[in-house]
């Protein structure tokens, strides 16, 4: 990306849902004027709980693109849920409107594989590779999601990681699922494919290893992962005109008190395609590297505990980097004969032995010019560092990283800019970070929150006035806020939509409380009385929203005695 993309990284992060959710698990914004070299960071997606397991690379062009999960956020007692707003990804399964007696129901939670990326304007793009179910007619989900629906009951603790490669315009997106290993590809539209089928979904990840993808010259991917049977087994899957190939190419040691398998990553280098993995029983950093049919195994460092990242130059050459048993960071750099190890610096990850999406991570990148770049998470901040040589590594300052944790790091072939992703624990967020240069920019670092406050039930019913028709209005508005019901009867309300933009009626209890009833997930019009179902339901005052913009579409259901 040009070195321009800071100098529009302004305020963005809750722009494309300022008038549509409350980010309300954000914390507040701190702008920060500044000119020259200087590391920004910005607030990448924010709604529910995402970017574990994220993973980020540089297209052809400089752009960067980030893979990351997206799952339902666990909500403390008496917090708002915030709304996902139209054209995010998926999370949900179709909800079923009420029927007669039949009170609606909600669908179930999953998650989603996100894909994100921001232009040389400073615009972020939140999209997926996949999720739960079809968009509905007239939303458009960015990057276009394959459907998959064993995502369904994915959440933060039975998943694996993702990655994500860009060649020739087309992005290559895997991860580890309950289920197995699957891989998304395209270019305007994603198609999936399991490339695992473990047999059936896990409630707790950790038999299946985080992939990894890579893209040879010739534009085949291959995917890399560890899966636990009677030992650790390091396969690699390719396709081989329409059909896809696994090899077994390592079986790691297996022990009592072995960690779970580790993250596996793989790189086409000029030596053939090389896989890098962590052997539990030895505690080794193991590489596997393909000549002609053949697999050939090495030894690269004693004393590895994981967290490995991989990159490959343009000369071909690999680079390793890696938490030691004692938390201190590595980089491996592959040679004709062998792999050169130097430490980067002593740090203090958190938990190696971290399962799944929670297994500490590093990252490395190098430009053209040959500049390695490593982060690593170190006492809960992100910290960066760069070296010319791989021998001395100078640190770059991050700034305030605090509650950052799972970095990966992506560069542009001139060095101009560096982008660094991770998982902010705080407030369950992705972060991107980009160092670059931003001549007289203002950031806010992260974007500013919004709140929704709960409409006025102020003389609503009153008159005792039954009012029990609704519409949507242009510019995402309802025609009104106010709808009155009888008490103790069942009573239907008919709800239209003649814009051609997706909305729905959501009743509930209170705001951010149960749902009483909607009239199906967001759909374009043209909708005509559409009926909602309700009641009997005891005298108050109860509220109503659209769900796809509730803070612009919402208003207080009144029930009461009616003349």
């Amino acid at each position: 990306m040009p070195a321009d993309v800071s100098t529009r990284l302004v305020t963005l992060a809750c722009a494309a849902a300022v008038t549509l959710a409350a980010c309300s698990n954000i914390p507040e914004g701190e702008v920060v004027p500044g000119q020259g070299t200087r590391f920004v960071p910005a607030v990448a997606d924010f709604i529910d709980n995402v970017g574990l397991g994220n993973a980020v690379t540089v297209d052809d062009q400089g752009t960067p693109f980030y893979s990351y999960w997206i799952v339902h956020a666990e909500l403390e007692e008496g917090e708002l849920p915030i709304q996902r707003p139209i054209g995010a990804p998926y999370i949900q399964t179709q909800g079923t409107a009420a029927t007669g007696d039949q009170p609606a129901k909600a669908g179930k939670f999953g998650g989603a594989v996100g894909l994100g990326s921001v232009t040389s304007d400073g615009i972020f793009t939140r999209g997926a590779a996949a999720q739960v179910r079809d968009s509905p007619s007239g939303v458009t989900v960015p990057y276009g999601p394959a459907t998959v629906t064993a995502l369904v009951g994915a959440t933060a603790d039975n998943t694996n990681g993702t990655d994500v490669a860009v060649a020739g315009g087309t992005k290559h997106v895997v991860w580890t699922g309950p289920d197995g290993v699957w891989y998304a590809s395209g270019e305007n539209s994603f198609e999936a494919e399991q490339v695992y089928d473990y047999g059936f979904s896990l409630r707790k990840a950790g038999p299946i290893g985080r992939p990894a993808v890579s893209i040879d010259g010739d534009g085949n991917p291959w995917i890399a992962y560890t899966v636990s049977t009677t030992s650790d087994e390091v396969r690699v899957v390719t396709k081989a005109g329409e059909k896809w190939e696994t090899d077994t190419v390592a079986t790691a040691g297996s022990c009592d008190s072995c960690p779970p398998p580790r993250r596996t990553e793989i790189g086409v280098t000029s030596h053939g395609p090389t896989v890098a993995y962590i052997d539990p029983a030895a505690k080794a950093l193991m590489v596997v590297t393909k000549a002609g049919d053949a697999w050939s195994s090495v030894k690269v460092a004693d004393g590895a505990a994981g967290g490995i990242g991989m990159t490959v130059d343009k000369d071909g050459t690999g680079y390793l980097s890696y938490y030691d048993e004692d938390g201190a960071v590595w980089l491996a750099t592959q040679g004709d004969t062998g792999w050169d190890v130097k430490k980067v610096a002593d740090s203090t990850p958190g938990d190696l032995d971290g399962v799944g999406n929670f297994e500490p991570t590093t990252g490395v990148a190098v430009d053209d010019e040959g500049v390695r770049y490593v982060t690593w998470s170190d006492d809960g901040s992100i910290l960066l560092a760069s070296s010319q040589d791989g021998v001395t590594f100078s640190p770059i300052s991050t700034g305030d990283t605090q509650g950052g944790a799972y970095p990966a790091v992506a560069v542009t072939a001139d060095g101009s800019s560096v982008f660094v992703t991770w998982y902010d624990t705080d407030g369950e967020d992705l972060r991107l970070g980009v160092q670059a240069d931003v001549q007289n920019l203002q950031v806010a670092a992260p974007s500013p929150t919004t709140e929704v406050t709960a409409p006025s039930a102020e003389g609503c019913g009153d008159d005792g006035k039954e009012q029990l028709d609704i519409s949507t209005q242009e510019g995402n508005t309802f025609d009104v806020n106010c709808l009155v019901a009888p008490v103790g009867d069942k009573f239907t309300i008919k709800y239209s939509n003649p814009t051609a933009t997706a909305h729905n009626l959501d009743v509930f209890v209170a705001q951010g409380e149960d749902s009483l009833g909607q009239t199906g997930l967001p759909e374009a019009g043209p909708v005509e009385g559409q009926p909602l179902n309700l009641g009997p339901l005891d005298a108050g005052d109860y509220y109503f929203q659209c769900d796809a913009h509730p803070a612009t579409m919402f208003g207080t259901l009144a029930v009461v005695k009616t003349k």
